[in-house]
């Protein structure tokens, strides 16, 4: 999505978001513009406008120079040879060269630092505690929320009906009401609205549901990370990014529930907030570490902690008895080969290096971790397809992170 002066702007554009004006909705995002439109918008005293860049775009030679440079990078600690790297940063190339014709400006060395954290202090220093330490430390202070454990308990009961189950997660107002969104959205892509949890419940099967009332009540825990560590609006359309991709691959392996996929990956970096609220001296460090020298954030948080946010994710998850299913896939996704579900772990690990790879044009800063030896070929799907997965994702994100995030 670009910004576009109302002097630029051409009829056949599709516009990006809702165009607001005065507090009034003047066309939705997703509208063709035309030219009736502009002048209307330049009447109205528009000055600019968001849009969709245009799919079918083809970067000038020095912007794919440019790009191609930029983004290799980012690919050094991967392997080359591999078709779905190949067929990522291929993706990535061509998304970076399309921004920068468009106007997007490399980021600067600045803009590539963190700020240092003066009056925030770490739990413990390197070898003097584990991850344990931080986990209990985590524990001790907040209770994960409980409107899951009883949406679990509900849905466990194999005499209950769509209605009470409806009827339990309706106890959380925010909770049903994120959830009603959510299968209204692109994501699941539905012909008519879903207007009652009971019809949700149905349509999506009760477990499923379940699963993402886990993942929604995941996200309404983590509200006091500080803002000057990390921004948590990037985070989570990182982590929803990721669950996107991971429910899209999901449905093209047989015997994969999307929704598991999906939770999964909008939860894969739970660890990592854990590490920001208890060690956030040495989150710096580790973030300034990969960053600097290009390796996996993984690798650096190994270094600098002596563990990673796959360890927190795995002892805090257990301690807030999450599905076995989950935990294992989450605490594998960086080494699926270790986990019982390899096929979901490495769906996930697909999904997370997919994300990393399309948010380098958009000033992503962390290089790809990789993808496991053998894990790929587990998926039985060809690399090609990656491609369509990245434009099926580009219909459904906007609408997805407001239904989330706002």
């Amino acid at each position: 999505m670009r910004s576009v002066g109302i002097d630029d702007l051409e009829p056949g554009m599709i516009l990006g978001a809702d165009l607001l004006h005065s507090g009034r909705m003047l066309l939705p995002a997703g509208s063709v513009i035309t030219s009736g439109n502009i002048v209307f918008f330049q009447r109205q005293g528009i000055g600019d406008v968001k849009v969709l860049s245009s799919p079918q775009a083809e970067p000038d030679e020095e912007s794919a120079e440019m790009a191609f440079r930029y983004v290799r990078d980012y690919f050094m600690f991967v392997n080359h040879d591999h078709p779905a790297i190949m067929t990522m940063f291929d993706i990535s190339v061509r998304r970076t060269a399309v921004q920068i014709m468009e106007g997007w400006k490399l980021p600067t060395y600045e803009e590539q630092t963190v700020s240092e954290l003066d009056d925030m202090r770490d739990l413990f220093f390197r070898d003097e505690g584990k991850v344990e330490d931080v986990v209990d430390a985590e524990i001790k202070i907040a209770s994960f929320p409980d409107i899951f454990f009883k949406v679990k308990k509900v849905v466990d009961d194999p005499t209950a009906s769509a209605q009470e189950i409806a009827a339990v997660v309706g106890l959380d107002v925010g909770i049903s009401a994120q959830l009603l969104k959510l299968v209204n959205s692109p994501l699941y892509g539905f012909p008519s609205k879903i207007d009652s949890l009971s019809r949700a419940v149905a349509l999506v099967g009760s477990k499923e549901l379940c699963t993402l009332a886990l993942g929604l009540s995941t996200i309404s825990y983590f509200k006091d990370i500080p803002p000057e560590l990390i921004d948590m609006r990037k985070f989570w359309l990182h982590s929803l990014t990721c669950g996107v991709f991971a429910k899209i691959i999901a449905e093209k392996v047989d015997g994969v529930v999307p929704e598991v996929m999906f939770t999964a990956g909008l939860l894969h970096d739970v660890g990592r907030l854990i590490i920001f609220k208890k060690m956030p001296c040495s989150s710096i460090q580790a973030m300034l570490y990969a960053r600097e020298n290009f390796i996996p954030l993984v690798e650096a948080e190994d270094m600098t902690l002596g563990f990673n946010h796959e360890d927190v994710a795995k002892d805090m998850l257990k301690k807030w008895n999450f599905p076995s299913e989950l935990t294992d896939i989450i605490s594998n996704h960086h080494s699926p080969q270790d986990a019982e579900a390899k096929i979901k772990a490495t769906i996930l690990q697909v999904a997370d290096n997919l994300t990393n790879a399309i948010e380098i044009s958009n000033g992503g800063m962390y290089v790809l971790p990789g993808i496991e030896d053998g894990a790929w070929e587990l998926l039985d799907i060809d690399a090609d397809c990656l491609s369509s997965i990245v434009e099926e994702y580009d219909r459904q994100i906007e609408d997805l992170f407001q239904v989330f995030f706002t």
